[in-house]
């Protein structure tokens, strides 16, 4: 999912693309259960995603590849476990010193994440790129630009307040 964020909706030639649009928590929703072989740290990440506003755009068919996902993270905990357990540099076969094998694995796990990270929104960036913003960010940008615009009206007035004293 690589390239530029999308531009503005107004500023678009293409009108066909769609953005996800403002995103709203969903109240009440039910925290699916987490699998029982994950890692507690795994567990309460997986509660946690569930608590976001981001959780209120997942479908119900989306589960499973969340779950991947989850499972990814739970597979490169423990991969770090080991590598921490045997060693950054191990012996090789000629009894050289080289780095831990475990090391492709985790860069190989940390890469099959980061795509699903990316199609599901799951960074900055990737929500830019999908056009989620937040209710909070939203109100946030609208409050600064009507303080903006009365700002500007303000110096208006004091700039005409002195034009017609002239």
């Amino acid at each position: 999912m690589g390239g530029s964020p999308k531009k503005p909706a107004d500023r678009r030639q293409n009108v066909k693309t769609q953005d996800v649009g403002v995103v709203v928590s969903a109240p009440g929703r039910p925290v699916p259960a987490a699998d029982g072989a994950w890692r507690e740290p795994t567990v309460e990440r997986w509660v946690a995603f569930w608590g976001s506003p981001l959780a209120s755009q997942v479908e119900s068919s989306d589960e499973g590849a969340f779950r991947r996902l989850f499972k990814l993270y739970d597979e490169i905990d423990r991969l770090w476990e080991a590598v921490d357990a045997t060693g950054r540099i191990v012996e090789g076969s000629q009894g050289q010193p080289r780095p831990n094998p475990l090391f492709k694995q985790v860069q190989e796990f940390q890469a099959e994440a980061r795509q699903l990270e990316d199609r599901f929104g799951l960074s900055p960036m990737a929500r830019l790129r999908l056009g989620i913003t937040f209710a909070d960010a939203q109100a946030s940008l609208d409050g600064l630009n009507a303080r903006l615009a009365a700002k500007m009206a303000e110096q208006d007035d004091d700039l005409w307040a002195e034009f017609d004293e002239a």
